[in-house]
Protein backbone atom coordinates (compact mmCIF):
# COMPACT_ATOMS: atom_id res chain seq x y z
CA UNK A 1 0.00 0.00 0.00
CA UNK A 2 1.15 3.31 -0.76
CA UNK A 3 0.58 6.99 1.65
CA UNK A 4 0.07 10.32 0.30
CA UNK A 5 0.04 12.80 2.98
CA UNK A 6 -1.70 15.53 1.39
CA UNK A 7 -2.31 17.71 4.39
CA UNK A 8 -0.61 17.54 8.26
CA UNK A 9 -1.27 20.92 10.12
CA UNK A 10 -1.49 18.48 13.24
CA UNK A 11 -4.94 18.29 14.12
CA UNK A 12 -7.96 16.01 13.06
CA UNK A 13 -7.01 13.33 10.38
CA UNK A 14 -9.02 11.77 7.88
CA UNK A 15 -7.57 8.57 6.97
CA UNK A 16 -8.61 7.77 3.49
CA UNK A 17 -8.35 4.23 2.16
CA UNK A 18 -9.13 4.39 -1.68
CA UNK A 19 -10.55 1.70 -3.81
CA UNK A 20 -8.93 -0.26 -6.62
CA UNK A 21 -6.58 1.61 -8.89
CA UNK A 22 -7.50 5.28 -7.62
CA UNK A 23 -5.13 7.84 -6.88
CA UNK A 24 -5.26 10.59 -4.16
CA UNK A 25 -6.26 13.07 -6.96
CA UNK A 26 -9.48 11.49 -7.37
CA UNK A 27 -10.80 13.49 -4.34
CA UNK A 28 -8.78 16.99 -4.81
CA UNK A 29 -12.04 18.98 -4.84
CA UNK A 30 -13.10 18.17 -1.45
CA UNK A 31 -13.01 20.44 0.68
CA UNK A 32 -10.70 19.64 4.04
CA UNK A 33 -11.79 22.47 6.33
CA UNK A 34 -10.66 21.54 9.56
CA UNK A 35 -9.47 18.45 8.99
CA UNK A 36 -6.07 17.16 7.86
CA UNK A 37 -5.62 14.32 5.22
CA UNK A 38 -3.87 10.98 4.56
CA UNK A 39 -4.53 8.87 1.57
CA UNK A 40 -3.66 5.22 1.44
CA UNK A 41 -3.78 3.61 -2.03
CA UNK A 42 -2.40 0.99 -4.66
CA UNK A 43 -2.90 -2.97 -3.22
CA UNK A 44 -0.18 -4.01 -5.49
CA UNK A 45 1.52 -4.51 -2.00
CA UNK A 46 -0.88 -5.26 1.09
CA UNK A 47 2.60 -4.06 3.53
CA UNK A 48 1.44 -0.70 5.27
CA UNK A 49 3.45 0.87 8.49
CA UNK A 50 0.97 2.44 10.71
CA UNK A 51 3.29 3.47 12.67
CA UNK A 52 2.41 7.01 11.38
CA UNK A 53 -1.21 6.93 13.17
CA UNK A 54 0.28 6.52 16.30
CA UNK A 55 -1.57 9.55 18.70
CA UNK A 56 -3.46 10.89 16.12
CA UNK A 57 -7.29 11.90 16.14
CA UNK A 58 -8.38 9.81 13.57
CA UNK A 59 -11.63 9.46 11.27
CA UNK A 60 -11.97 6.84 8.93
CA UNK A 61 -13.11 7.05 5.34
CA UNK A 62 -12.71 3.78 3.15
CA UNK A 63 -14.23 2.96 0.13
CA UNK A 64 -14.59 0.08 -2.63
CA UNK A 65 -12.00 -2.53 -2.00
CA UNK A 66 -10.74 0.11 0.25
CA UNK A 67 -13.02 -1.06 3.31
CA UNK A 68 -11.48 -4.55 2.88
CA UNK A 69 -8.03 -3.38 2.86
CA UNK A 70 -8.02 -1.32 6.10
CA UNK A 71 -9.63 -3.98 7.75
CA UNK A 72 -6.76 -6.28 7.23
CA UNK A 73 -4.02 -2.88 7.89
CA UNK A 74 -5.88 -1.10 11.09
CA UNK A 75 -6.06 -3.94 13.64
CA UNK A 76 -6.57 -2.76 17.38
CA UNK A 77 -7.37 1.55 16.11
CA UNK A 78 -9.88 3.47 17.41
CA UNK A 79 -11.61 6.17 15.34
CA UNK A 80 -13.46 9.36 16.35
CA UNK A 81 -15.79 8.19 12.98
CA UNK A 82 -15.91 5.41 10.88
CA UNK A 83 -17.59 5.76 7.16
CA UNK A 84 -17.38 2.79 5.05
CA UNK A 85 -18.58 3.73 1.18
CA UNK A 86 -19.71 1.35 -1.34
CA UNK A 87 -17.59 -1.94 -0.05
CA UNK A 88 -17.62 -4.40 2.82
CA UNK A 89 -14.74 -5.89 4.66
CA UNK A 90 -15.41 -9.02 3.16
CA UNK A 91 -14.08 -7.97 -0.06
CA UNK A 92 -14.50 -10.83 -2.91
CA UNK A 93 -17.20 -12.53 -1.40
CA UNK A 94 -20.52 -14.10 -3.33
CA UNK A 95 -22.66 -12.93 -0.47
CA UNK A 96 -21.23 -9.84 1.08
CA UNK A 97 -18.70 -8.90 -1.46
CA UNK A 98 -17.83 -8.92 -5.27
CA UNK A 99 -18.64 -12.19 -6.63
CA UNK A 100 -15.65 -14.36 -6.85
CA UNK A 101 -16.28 -15.61 -10.46
CA UNK A 102 -17.29 -11.43 -11.49
CA UNK A 103 -13.85 -10.57 -10.00
CA UNK A 104 -12.04 -13.82 -12.08
CA UNK A 105 -13.57 -12.48 -14.76
CA UNK A 106 -12.54 -8.86 -14.39
CA UNK A 107 -8.70 -9.97 -14.57
CA UNK A 108 -9.27 -12.88 -17.33
CA UNK A 109 -10.59 -10.23 -19.50
CA UNK A 110 -9.01 -6.97 -18.31
CA UNK A 111 -10.82 -3.77 -19.56
CA UNK A 112 -10.09 -0.88 -17.55
CA UNK A 113 -12.34 1.15 -20.11
CA UNK A 114 -15.02 -1.20 -19.42
CA UNK A 115 -14.18 -0.52 -15.39
CA UNK A 116 -14.45 3.10 -15.35
CA UNK A 117 -17.51 3.27 -17.55
CA UNK A 118 -19.15 1.03 -14.37
CA UNK A 119 -17.80 3.40 -11.71
CA UNK A 120 -18.82 6.35 -13.11
CA UNK A 121 -22.02 6.12 -15.26
CA UNK A 122 -22.58 9.53 -16.53
CA UNK A 123 -20.39 10.93 -14.63
CA UNK A 124 -17.57 10.03 -16.82
CA UNK A 125 -16.94 12.92 -18.66
CA UNK A 126 -16.61 14.90 -15.13
CA UNK A 127 -13.14 12.62 -15.05
CA UNK A 128 -10.06 15.09 -14.39
CA UNK A 129 -7.69 12.91 -12.85
CA UNK A 130 -5.18 9.89 -13.97
CA UNK A 131 -5.51 6.32 -12.53
CA UNK A 132 -3.08 3.47 -11.08
CA UNK A 133 -0.76 2.70 -14.31
CA UNK A 134 -0.32 -0.91 -12.82
CA UNK A 135 -4.09 -1.44 -12.33
CA UNK A 136 -3.60 -5.32 -14.09
CA UNK A 137 -0.97 -5.97 -11.05
CA UNK A 138 -2.90 -4.15 -8.23
CA UNK A 139 -6.14 -6.55 -9.31
CA UNK A 140 -4.34 -9.22 -9.27
CA UNK A 141 -2.62 -8.65 -6.12
CA UNK A 142 -6.21 -8.29 -4.44
CA UNK A 143 -7.30 -11.20 -5.90
CA UNK A 144 -4.38 -13.24 -4.75
CA UNK A 145 -4.65 -11.61 -1.10
CA UNK A 146 -8.75 -12.15 -1.08
CA UNK A 147 -8.62 -15.06 1.49
CA UNK A 148 -6.90 -13.05 4.14
CA UNK A 149 -10.16 -11.08 5.89
CA UNK A 150 -10.59 -9.15 9.30
CA UNK A 151 -14.46 -8.67 9.54
CA UNK A 152 -14.68 -7.59 12.94
CA UNK A 153 -11.50 -5.21 13.05
CA UNK A 154 -13.21 -2.08 12.92
CA UNK A 155 -16.46 -0.42 14.52
CA UNK A 156 -18.26 1.51 11.72
CA UNK A 157 -20.42 4.21 12.41
CA UNK A 158 -22.21 4.73 9.30
CA UNK A 159 -22.36 2.66 5.73
CA UNK A 160 -22.87 4.85 2.74
CA UNK A 161 -24.16 2.60 -0.26
CA UNK A 162 -24.80 4.25 -3.67
CA UNK A 163 -28.22 3.08 -5.06
CA UNK A 164 -26.58 2.58 -8.70
CA UNK A 165 -23.44 0.67 -7.93
CA UNK A 166 -22.28 -1.78 -10.27
CA UNK A 167 -19.59 -2.85 -8.75
CA UNK A 168 -20.12 -3.63 -5.41
CA UNK A 169 -23.44 -4.58 -5.56
CA UNK A 170 -25.83 -2.59 -2.66
CA UNK A 171 -27.18 -6.04 -1.28
CA UNK A 172 -23.92 -6.73 -0.33
CA UNK A 173 -24.24 -3.84 2.56
CA UNK A 174 -26.33 -5.83 4.30
CA UNK A 175 -23.62 -7.08 6.15
CA UNK A 176 -23.65 -3.58 7.69
CA UNK A 177 -25.09 -3.13 11.31
CA UNK A 178 -24.53 0.49 11.47
CA UNK A 179 -26.47 2.71 10.62
CA UNK A 180 -26.64 3.12 6.67
CA UNK A 181 -27.13 5.75 4.12
CA UNK A 182 -28.16 5.63 0.64
CA UNK A 183 -27.45 7.77 -1.73
CA UNK A 184 -28.59 8.23 -5.59
CA UNK A 185 -25.07 7.74 -7.17
CA UNK A 186 -22.95 5.45 -8.96
CA UNK A 187 -20.00 3.71 -7.12
CA UNK A 188 -17.49 6.34 -7.56
CA UNK A 189 -19.85 8.58 -5.09
CA UNK A 190 -17.34 11.66 -4.13
CA UNK A 191 -18.49 13.67 -7.16
CA UNK A 192 -21.45 14.22 -4.85
CA UNK A 193 -20.02 15.66 -2.00
CA UNK A 194 -18.06 19.00 -1.14
CA UNK A 195 -16.65 18.19 1.53
CA UNK A 196 -15.60 15.25 3.83
CA UNK A 197 -16.99 16.72 6.48
CA UNK A 198 -20.74 16.18 4.45
CA UNK A 199 -19.18 12.25 4.38
CA UNK A 200 -18.92 12.21 7.94
CA UNK A 201 -21.70 13.76 9.26
CA UNK A 202 -23.83 10.96 10.51
CA UNK A 203 -27.71 11.64 9.92
CA UNK A 204 -30.50 12.22 12.58
CA UNK A 205 -32.71 9.00 12.79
Amino acid sequence: MKLEIVKNSGGKVVLLFLGYSFLPECVKHLELGEFDLYVVYDYCDMKLDTSFLQGKELYLVAWSMGVWACSLALKGFEFKKAIAINGTPCGIDDEFGIAKMAFEKSIDEFDFDGFKKICFLKDLEKINFSFNKNAKLELENIYKNSDKKAIDSICWDKAIISKKDFVFPPKSCEWFKCQKEFINAPHFPFFYYKSFGEILEIPKR
